[in-house]
C-alpha cells in the first residue's frame, strides 16, 4: 500500500470506506464527503462549530475536538470511532451521500 501522503483524496476515501459503514464507496459519495471536509477544514481553522454553507448560516453539534478527530482520520487516511460523527455534520448540510 502507498503512504498516505502520496495517495490522492480518492484513494483516501476509498480506503476510509472499506472500514466506515456511513461511507458509500462509490464516486457520488466522494464528490459529497469533499463538501463536508472543506466545511470541517474551516470550523478547524476557525476553532468555531458554526459555518456557511448554500448562502446559510447554521451550527454543528460537533465540538472542535470531534472536528479535528475527523480531520485526522482524513488525513492519515485511518478509520477510528470518532469519524463515524461525519455523518452527522453531512445530514445537518443536507448532503445525502458521502
Amino acid at each position: 500500500m502507498r503512504e498516505v501522503k502520496f495517495m490522492s483524496d480518492y484513494e483516501r476515501y476509498l480506503i476510509l470506506a472499506s472500514h466506515a459503514h456511513i461511507l458509500s464507496g462509490g464516486y457520488q459519495g466522494y464528490i459529497g464527503i469533499r463538501e463536508v471536509i472543506e466545511v470541517l477544514k474551516l470550523m478547524s481553522q476557525k476553532q468555531q462549530t458554526s459555518y456557511l454553507y448554500n448562502d446559510e448560516f447554521k451550527t454543528s453539534s460537533l465540538s472542535i475536538i470531534e472536528v479535528n478527530t475527523i480531520l485526522q482520520c482524513w488525513d492519515d487516511g485511518k478509520h477510528r470511532l470518532g469519524f463515524n460523527k461525519i455523518k452527522l455534520l453531512a445530514n445537518q448540510m443536507g448532503v445525502r451521500d458521502i
